[in-house]
């Protein structure tokens, strides 16, 4: 699939550390580049790797994390799936792989925070995306975001993991009072706890046209919903476009790291989508999800084989 691409991060107005980073790997065996240099197309048969993650813990205990994490996802994806011949993929075998990648991940920081005792405590979110077979599969941890733009519609893809999200779901705060809320930004997940965590897992039809971004909350804790899809509507480069939203979170304060990842999704080998097509996200784990149908499937075989 040829995918066009931009990314940027910036420590923002108030931090002197920037803790955030981002990846975008071919998943072709070339060692992951983490916040570096970008190609600007790739053609991708093994899966594109996108991920965006924002690291905690103070002094360079945050940086380590993110870029900890991300590297981690994508050495354990190669590996697992990435380098598997075409004949043995599978969307069950991707899910697995992408859960597990996940895993690694967070257990990747903790090994770093109990082996530096000026790290102990660090952290960071995930939110990344496998672009693959015409699908975007999603992995999220904490409350970096991703969204995707068609023909003039925003929609948020992942669920934030923090508290004021749980007190908006329980209806004991507003998605207004949310955004000022004194402990917004209190995640309940991040990779490096020393608990296990659960990756959140999705799926979505990718459609052409489509503007996939990904971002930490230094971007979408500044730039509201309405305003993104008005940048997003002005159809400029993957470039440009990215440059207009860190100058507009800056305007509103930059009061964190913004780091922001956005693929426009122009293959002509995807579908055009259909009138009134909205991005729909499904949960790989539901009862009547193809891919847990063919996980049990599979597991009944190998239990029935004893």
């Amino acid at each position: 699939m040829l995918i066009d691409y931009a990314a940027l991060t910036h420590p923002g107005r108030v931090r002197k550390n920037n803790e955030d980073a981002y990846l975008v790997n071919a998943l072709d065996g070339e060692e992951p580049q983490v916040s570096g240099p970008l190609r600007s197309r790739t053609i991708c048969k093994n899966g594109l790797l996108a991920a965006v993650a924002d690291g905690m813990g103070g002094a360079a205990a945050g940086e380590v994390a993110s870029r900890e994490g991300l590297a981690a996802v994508a050495v354990y994806l190669f590996g697992h799936w990435g380098r598997l011949p075409e004949a043995e993929v599978s969307e069950p075998l991707l899910i697995e792989a992408l859960r597990g990648a996940v895993e690694e991940a967070s257990k990747a920081v903790l090994r770093w925070s109990d082996d530096d005792r000026t790290a102990r405590g660090m952290g960071s979110t995930l939110t990344s995306t496998l672009i693959w077979n015409g699908c975007a599969y999603l992995a999220q941890i904490g409350d970096s975001r991703a969204y995707l733009f068609r023909r003039g519609e925003l929609v948020q893809l992942t669920t934030d993991q923090t508290l004021v999200h749980e007190m908006i779901t329980a209806g004991s705060l507003t998605p207004e009072q949310a955004r000022v809320h004194p402990q917004r930004n209190m995640i309940t997940q991040a990779l490096g706890c020393p608990t296990p965590i659960i990756p959140v897992l999705g799926k979505v039809a990718l459609r052409r046209g489509d503007r996939l971004l990904i971002c930490s909350d230094g971007l979408h804790g500044e730039v509201d919903d309405g305003r993104l899809q008005a940048i997003l509507a002005q159809a400029f480069s993957p470039r440009r476009t990215l440059e207009l939203m860190l100058e507009e979170a800056l305007k509103n304060g930059g009061r964190d790291n913004i780091t922001a990842l956005l693929l426009a999704l122009d293959d002509p080998a995807l579908l055009l989508p259909g009138q009134g097509e909205s991005p729909k996200v499904v949960d790989p784990d539901s009862p009547d999800s193809d891919v847990k149908a063919s996980l049990m499937g599979r597991l009944g075989r190998m239990l029935g084989s004893r």
